[in-house]
């Protein structure tokens, strides 16, 4: 009888320490992934009326750009840069860009009102690649990225051609 007096209280015990971790819910989830240099890590999206690269609210269609970049950039380390054009010259409400520490590939998406107005700025890019510059884009919805390397970078050109898909559907 000692037994089942020790193993009884054993179960209370036990149903008393599942009782109390559960009444507090679920433990919050962080949804941020460390690794992934995101607007949501308190990055400053240039937008034309935020003055010198100020933080501003970022929208849902950039967290999207930015996981697409990701997606496209593999495991490639990136780095923080303006968009170029800037997002004035274009016309575009926001942007953000990202350059690869292994090549001269430059990534910069935009973000416009619809897809129409992003088609039309992607035309104007690729009618103006600047020289010595190998230079493409495509849209995604309301999104615009342009990838542009130094012409002679043979290594960017596979680069460029994952991160078009990625943001083409390609994925």
């Amino acid at each position: 009888m000692r037994t089942l007096l020790t193993l009884s209280a054993c179960s209370a015990l036990l149903f008393s320490l599942l009782l109390c971790a559960c009444a507090g819910g679920p433990p919050q989830r962080n949804s941020m992934n460390p690794n992934d240099p995101s607007p949501r890590q308190g990055e400053a999206l240039t937008r034309p009326d935020a003055g010198n690269n100020e933080p501003s609210p970022v929208d849902p269609s950039l967290r999207r750009g930015e996981a697409l970049v990701r997606h496209g950039a593999g495991s490639a380390e990136l780095l923080r840069v303006e968009p170029a054009p800037t997002v004035q010259d274009l016309g575009a409400q926001a942007g953000f860009g990202r350059a690869w520490t292994s090549s001269s590939v430059r990534a910069s998406v935009y973000l416009f009102n619809n897809y129409k107005e992003a088609s039309a700025a992607e035309a104007r890019l690729k009618t103006h690649v600047p020289e010595g510059l190998r230079g493409d884009g495509t849209v995604n919805g309301d999104l615009l990225v342009w990838v542009t390397a130094d012409a002679t970078d043979d290594a960017a050109r596979a680069i460029i051609e994952n991160l078009i898909g990625s943001f083409a559907g390609e994925e």
